[in-house]
């Protein structure tokens, strides 16, 4: 079977993305401040971050999503849902995938920066 030339001209996530994303390795919490809901963050980069919920979230919206730390420390930042796609947690649940980008990369970028940090064990800028 031959396969789909659209497929192979399309770049992936990745490639379409600005900055790096850093996996989260559940060092840091996710939660929705409405509807109320625990998400699992999968990474974070300084454009944006991608979660793992039970049920799709509908894309286009703009949420203002909570992270919490390993060290308790926490912020909120607004975020759109720019897509929404099944997938499959570690455990072979289903679960859908949702990638946000930051509202505004500007006045994020200093607490986006804080995250990664967390996550990655490195620091990005001195204070």
């Amino acid at each position: 079977m031959a396969s789909d030339p659209l497929d192979e001209a399309r770049p992936d996530a990745s490639e379409r993305r600005r900055h790096p994303r850093f996996p989260a390795h559940q060092r840091l919490v996710g939660y929705l401040t409405s509807p109320r809901l625990p998400v699992h963050v999968r990474d974070v980069g300084l454009g944006g971050f991608c979660v793992e919920t039970v049920d799709p979230l509908e894309p286009g919206v703009v949420q203002t999503v909570r992270f919490t730390t390993v060290d308790d420390w926490s912020a909120m930042l607004p975020a759109r849902s720019l897509h929404c796609r099944p997938s499959v947690a570690a455990d072979g649940t289903p679960r859908y995938a949702t990638g946000f980008a930051f509202v505004d990369e500007t006045k994020s970028l200093r607490t986006v920066q804080h995250l990664i940090e967390q996550v990655t064990s490195i620091k990005l800028y001195e204070t």
